[in-house]
């Protein structure tokens, strides 16, 4: 009878393991116009290097308040190998290069991000992922917090030690 019982539970066990919806990590494969040039940024021109990605939108308060944790993981990290790039899903270049000159950003900053976003499976902003120098994902912040400098700057020398 025990036997039986045990029989039961692993075949139930196995078939419930069958049905679970197991998500996707999303995967680092970014074609998109840097904003103020004509060149575009393709992240399979930096394998091999750890990128920080923070995908935000212009009309988002959260995003334009975590701009100094973004800039400062970029000066510490540039000279180091690290791609550190903001994605906004603006389509309108102005509204990012706005961005851009009012907060005098020096990180990479990328636009027309919708559709990296919905690959990225982008919840909320800011939605700000690390990922190795194989370009799998190791770490996710979503929405701000005060010490996000600190932790990307703790996270990303976890990666380069």
């Amino acid at each position: 009878m025990k036997l039986k019982t045990l029989l039961l539970t692993l075949t139930s066990a196995v078939l419930l393991g069958a049905c679970v919806n197991i998500p996707e990590t999303p995967s680092l494969d970014i074609t998109l116009p840097i904003a103020g040039t004509e060149e575009v940024w393709k992240s399979a021109d930096y394998k091999g290097q750890p990128v920080l990605v923070a995908v935000m939108a212009s009309y988002c308060g959260w995003c334009k308040r975590s701009l100094p944790a973004l800039e400062s993981a970029n000066a510490e990290f540039k000279d180091k190998g690290v791609q550190v790039i903001g994605i906004y899903v603006d389509d309108n270049e102005e509204a990012v290069n706005k961005i851009i000159q009012d907060y005098g950003l020096q990180s990479l900053i990328l636009y027309q991000g919708g559709k990296t976003a919905e690959e990225l499976m982008v919840q909320g902003f800011p939605h700000i992922m690390l990922f190795d120098k194989n370009h799998r994902l190791v770490q996710l912040w979503s929405g701000y917090s005060d010490n996000l400098a600190e932790q990307y700057s703790q996270e990303i020398n976890k990666l380069l030690n």
